[in-house]
Parts: structure tokens; C-alpha cells; sequence
């Protein structure tokens, strides 16, 4: 019995100016190297719309405004007042989507020529018109877009209380959430804006305790990750003394504020880069079974656990972990994920991971299949 016609070869660039030289740059490279590369060239661009969009609010401040605002006690009005709003973060949420369809384009690059029993070559292609995964990009931007300003709004609404309420001025405590303008830059430092809740608590409580002499806070101050090793000495030595530092208790904060926004532009980035990511190879593969180019049962998945020095022994366990491609993958705890950072798992399987799923086509299978269809057995 004559045998299928199955090659594999080169892949043909698509036709988009757009993302041809990125397709040509991913040729032949591996599922992991393909996706390292994506993600080399969108974590920068998503960083960068962060950092704009934070800029953006704190050089549209009218400190006045928010100064007035807290003097008659109107914390919700002092926090609307700072425009913390999703369309400030419309460029950012735009490069999401951009990622996602680079990933959609070079998931299928990657993918080799097949040709059917008759010859003819399968053309798989990138459905850019793709509505229901479009949509489903566009929500998930909009959706982390909203759930990082719903957090900076509560988190300093939650501080302007807490400092009014320990006696701040309405103005110090405006200085504290919004920073302070360098003299020689120009700009504002420091201050909260484009923290998560929790960044803006721990800068707060650490400019009270270096203010206050708080003994036990400044020893926890020590073990931050994330606060200006510079100031070490003279907090070991207030400590050895028994006393507070009030001259510079805001450089203190402003310091760890500065590291801390630095450290979530990487964080997001990074999870929002490799969520769209995950997202476009998903729907790749699922564009071609759609199309009837693939066959859903000729594809599998395999999770692999990325090794680092804080990683999820949860993760850790599921490495090597195959699937089938409509099967989710199911963690210890029996929380199911269709692929590593599944926009719809909790959150403490998501950010901050860095584990992939490596797709397979068992084209052996799926040309036997089609060669069979051709002659009707």
C-alpha cells in the first residue's frame, strides 16, 4: 500500500510586513527558543507603555487639587482627583494585544510543510480576524488594565486615611502619595502611584518607623528585597542607638517607592508578555483544528517547569506533566490550566511564572489519517 505524502521542510514566511523579519529571525529555532525571543522583544515594549502611563499621571497632578480635597477630608475625592483611569494605560493595553498576535504569527511560522495524499500543500495561517480570540485578548487586557488601577485607587485611598488619621497635614500626606519634585530633574519621585496596595503599605510603614525609631520595623526594613542597600549603615546605627531618623525617613521611602515601581514595570511586563503569548499559541493551534487542517486527537501538550530560586513546587511537580490539547493540565491542588499562566487560573499559579507548554503534532498519525480519508478507508 503506497504511503502518505508527508514533508517537512522550511517554513514560508506569511505575507505581513509586520512580523516578517520576526518571522524570519524564528526559523528553525526551538518551541522554548521561539518563545524566549517573543518574548526579548514585547517584555521591553510593555514595560515602557507601563512606565509612560505611570508618568503620564503624576505629570497631570494639580497637587492643590488633592491638597484641598484632603483638607476637607475627601479622601475619594483627593483619589479621583489623580486620574488613575484604564485609558491612561491605552498604549499598554494595545502592545498586549500586539504581542499576541506576533505569538499567533510565529507559533504558525514554526509550524512545517505537510501535504495531503493528493499533493496539495496545508497552508496553515494566522486568522487576524480571528473575532472570538481577538476578544478574548482585548478582555483579558481590559480586564488587567482595570484590576491594576482598581488596586492603586483603593491602596491610596486606604494610605490618605491612614495618614490624616496619624496626624499628617493634608499636604505632607499628598506629598506622600504623589512624590516630591526633584529640583534638578524636574520630575516627581518617589510617592506611591504605580504601586500594588501592598508596595504602598510597606513604603509607608517604612517611612513611620524610620521617622518613629520603630526598632522592629527597621530590623524588618533590613530584610527587604527591594530597599536601597545604600542606607543600611545609618539604619544599623540608629538601631544601635536606640533612635529614629527623621532627616531622612522620606528618602528612605521614596527609595524603596522608586525600586518597587521599577520592580512591578518587570513584573507585569513580563506576565503580561508571556500571557498573551500562551494565549496566541492556544489559538494558533486551534485556528488550524477549526479549519480542519489539524486533527484535535494528533496533538498533545507537555508542561515544563522552569527552574528558579523561588519556584512553585506545585509547578515543579507537574513537569513533564502530556495532555491531550482540549485537556487542561492539573496542579497538586487540582487547580486545572490549559497552558502556564492561564488568564482564567488563580493567581498564585500565575504571576510570576515562568513555565511552558511544549505542543506536539504527531504528523505520522495525521497523515496516515488523511491518506485514509482519501481513499475511503
Amino acid at each position: 500500500m503506497a504511503r502518505a505524502a508527508l514533508q517537512i521542510g522550511p517554513v514560508i514566511i506569511g505575507s505581513s510586513m509586520t512580523f516578517q523579519g520576526v518571522s524570519q529571525m524564528l526559523k528553525r529555532l526551538s518551541s522554548r527558543e521561539i518563545l524566549e525571543n517573543l518574548a526579548a522583544d514585547w517584555e521591553p515594549q510593555l514595560r515602557i507603555g507601563w512606565i509612560e502611563a505611570v508618568a503620564a499621571i503624576r505629570s497631570n497632578i494639580i497637587l492643590r487639587r488633592i491638597v484641598e480635597r484632603l483638607e476637607r477630608n475627601d479622601v475619594a475625592g483627593a483619589v479621583r482627583d489623580l486620574g488613575i483611569e484604564d485609558g491612561v494605560f491605552a498604549r499598554f493595553e494595545n502592545t498586549i494585544v500586539q504581542a499576541y498576535n506576533a505569538g499567533g504569527f510565529a507559533t504558525i511560522d514554526a509550524m512545517p510543510r505537510l501535504r495531503d495524499p493528493s499533493g496539495n500543500r496545508i497552508v496553515f495561517s494566522w486568522g487576524v480576524r480571528n473575532l472570538e480570540g481577538e476578544a478574548a485578548i482585548r478582555r483579558h487586557a481590559a480586564r488587567a488594565v482595570t484590576g491594576m488601577t482598581q488596586d492603586m485607587r483603593s491602596g491610596l485611598a486606604e494610605i490618605f486615611a491612614e495618614n490624616l488619621a496619624a496626624g499628617a497635614s493634608p499636604h505632607r500626606a499628598a506629598l506622600n502619595a504623589v512624590g516630591r519634585i526633584n529640583r534638578v530633574t524636574g520630575r516627581r519621585e518617589g510617592g506611591l502611584l504605580g504601586l500594588t496596595s501592598e508596595q504602598m503599605r510597606t513604603a509607608n510603614w517604612i517611612r513611620q518607623a524610620m521617622r518613629d525609631g520603630d526598632t522592629k520595623l527597621m530590623r524588618r526594613y533590613l530584610g527587604l528585597q527591594l530597599r536601597d542597600k545604600g542606607f543600611d549603615r545609618s539604619v544599623i546605627k540608629a538601631l544601635r542607638e536606640g533612635v529614629g531618623m527623621p532627616d531622612i525617613a522620606e528618602r528612605i521611602s521614596s527609595r524603596y517607592s522608586d525600586k518597587a515601581l521599577y520592580y512591578r514595570g518587570k513584573v507585569v511586563a513580563r506576565h503580561e508578555t508571556m500571557t498573551a503569548l500562551d494565549m496566541a499559541r492556544d489559538d494558533a493551534f486551534r485556528q488550524q483544528i477549526a479549519d480542519g487542517k489539524l486533527n484535535v486527537q494528533d496533538i498533545t501538550k507537555t508542561w515544563h517547569h522552569t527552574a528558579r530560586k523561588n519556584e512553585r513546587p506545585q509547578h515543579k511537580a507537574m513537569q513533564g506533566q502530556t495532555v491531550g490539547f482540549n485537556e487542561p493540565f492539573v496542579a497538586p491542588d487540582g487547580t486545572r490550566l490549559r497552558y502556564p499562566r492561564d488568564e482564567n487560573a488563580p493567581v498564585e499559579h500565575t504571576i510570576g511564572c515562568f513555565c511552558r507548554a511544549e505542543y506536539r503534532i504527531d504528523y505520522t498519525a495525521q497523515a496516515l489519517r488523511r491518506y485514509q480519508e482519501h481513499v475511503g478507508g
